[in-house]
């Protein structure tokens, strides 16, 4: 069903209920319209968009829970709904970027680098922009749903998507939009062809990737020169949010580059299982963790091992 509501002058903002689509029962929408006033909208959002088998998964690694994906928030309006105080993460997540059970990644668009991620003089770049003409084709990064296909402030004409390994990314400057919203993608199927929509001084595509709402640099997992991942795992914890040397990945297994060795906790787990699985004691996991006997082992979450 299709929303019309008539223009007033007034920017509005919808929370939308919609477990009832993603649980695929039937029930009713709730909505409700709240003012939004320009000067509350967040500076980079609104401002400073200028420019085996292929089945095969290994055993322990596990993928953000799906309630990442469908039940944070699915705000079809504002990209940082559902911001979380990811500096403040209790816990690390390890996000799996190239699933074997997904389409491959595939880059936006293949064209030169024009402007990265980063400070621009008293503004933050929150992505990087990429040059094309008007007309070329974008595509998605990888596998996901469709959030946000709508004109915005400074972005344009533009495309959220929200990824399986609960990656969201962000497509604006568009000159066409070719997905809808709750609409299923794969990766490298077209979602708009490019422009100069919105603030942009030139044609080119802006592009974002976020975890919960919080923009990061695209260059940690991408390689903007060879358009190609730089790694097919990420872990994301409160450290990697303080510096950008800090987002690390792990082998295959389960050890980072400072050769400490992780598990990812997954259904069933508990410490004295884990600690049986490694060789080790709970206390020696409590130890090297900072955590007590009691602590609550979360799903894709990882712990030390040794």
């Amino acid at each position: 069903m299709v929303f019309s509501l008539p223009f007033t002058g007034i920017a509005q903002s919808f929370t939308i209920d919609t477990n009832s689509f993603l649980n695929e029962e039937r029930g009713s929408i709730r909505i409700s319209v709240v003012q939004e006033h320009n000067d509350d909208m967040p500076e980079d959002e609104e401002l400073l968009t200028e420019e085996g088998s292929n089945d095969y998964i290994p055993e322990d690694m596990i993928f953000v829970p799906s309630d990442v994906l469908y039940n944070n928030k699915w705000d079809t309006l504002y990209i940082r709904t559902g911001r979380t105080e990811v500096y403040n993460m209790a816990d690390s997540v390890l996000l799996l970027l190239n699933n074997p059970a997904e389409t491959p990644f595939a880059f936006p668009f293949k064209g030169k680098l024009i402007s990265k991620y980063g400070s621009r003089g008293s503004r933050f770049h929150a992505g990087m922009d990429i040059k094309l003409e008007s007309g070329d084709t974008v595509v998605s990064a990888f596998d996901g749903k469709v959030r946000i296909a709508r004109v915005m402030s400074g972005y344009g004409k533009m495309v959220v998507i929200r990824h399986h390994n609960g990656l969201e990314t962000v497509y604006s400057h568009l000159s066409k939009i070719l997905v809808n919203i709750n609409q299923e993608v794969k990766a490298g199927e077209p979602v708009g062809l490019g422009g100069r929509t919105g603030r942009a001084s030139t044609t080119h595509l802006h592009f974002e990737t976020r975890f919960r709402g919080e923009h990061f640099n695209p260059d940690k997992i991408i390689d903007f020169e060879n358009y190609t991942l730089r790694t097919d795992t990420l872990l994301i914890s409160k450290y990697f949010w303080s510096s950008g040397r800090n987002a690390s990945s792990l082998t295959n297994n389960g050890t980072d580059s400072s050769g400490s060795k992780y598990h990812t906790i997954r259904s069933g787990d508990t410490l004295s299982k884990i600690a049986r699985r490694y060789g080790t004691s709970v206390n020696q996991l409590c130890r090297i963790n900072g955590i007590k006997p009691t602590k609550v082992l979360r799903i894709g979450s990882r712990i030390r091992v040794a």
